[in-house]
């Protein structure tokens, strides 16, 4: 889940130079050489010029939503609340597929979270698949979602990657294993809860056909 993006020195680069570090430096590079057409600097032109752009570069705000994920300490009790605001901080930085993917893998977690406890200490889920569910949010999620962030937008969404994917593309492609993935463990978990309404349902059929026969003899 860890192995979202491995860029190259080049594909480095490109990173860099679509950053909004990049593009702050450039700006105010630029408004230094508007200084030297206007006549107000000139001699040692190209160190003023580049000293702005190190102050835009470096001055601009690094993005602390990715940290904020990896970093978030939670508890057992506060897996669903956390859940829910992860999905809000991040879902206007997602592509559509990708979205799609991670509303229903919350869905699905919802759904299991809650009674984590009883389906293991009942027997329909097992330990390995419990550590899954808890591991997604802990880790899975986190890991991939602050990997993708880390990204500027336009690269995430148009350069490809050693496979010829872009980020966007592999993004998707990974929550959609996922979501997959954990739909097979909460059908595996509930199949006991959905067959208990099959047997009742039996149990009552019998009982009350049982009582309408005799009742007409």
């Amino acid at each position: 889940m860890n192995d979202l993006i491995a860029p190259t020195p080049m594909q480095k680069l490109r990173l860099y130079l679509y950053s909004n570090r990049n593009i702050a430096g450039c700006v105010l590079g630029l408004l230094g050489l508007g200084l030297l057409f206007a006549g107000v600097i000139d001699r040692g032109w190209p160190l003023i010029v580049l000293g702005l752009y190190g102050v835009g570069a470096l001055g601009w705000p690094r993005s602390t939503l990715a940290e904020s994920i990896v970093q978030t300490e939670i508890s057992g009790e506060a897996l669903v609340e956390h859940l829910q605001r992860l999905v809000k901080q991040v879902a206007r930085h997602m592509p559509p597929a990708a979205l799609e993917s991670l509303r229903n893998i919350q869905q699905t977690l919802e759904e299991l979270l809650p009674r984590l406890s009883e389906l293991k200490r009942s027997g329909a889920m097992s330990a390995q698949a419990a550590f899954t569910v808890q591991e997604t949010l802990r880790r899975y999620l986190p890991d991939m979602l602050s990997g993708y962030l880390k990204l500027p937008p336009i690269f995430a969404k148009t350069q490809a990657l050693k496979d010829g994917r872009t980020a966007a593309q592999t993004l998707s492609q990974q929550l959609q294993l996922l979501d997959e993935s954990l739909k097979r463990i909460s059908r595996d978990a509930f199949a006991g809860d959905a067959e208990s309404l099959i047997v009742s349902e039996r149990f009552l059929k019998e009982k009350f056909d049982a009582k309408s026969a005799f009742e007409l003899a």
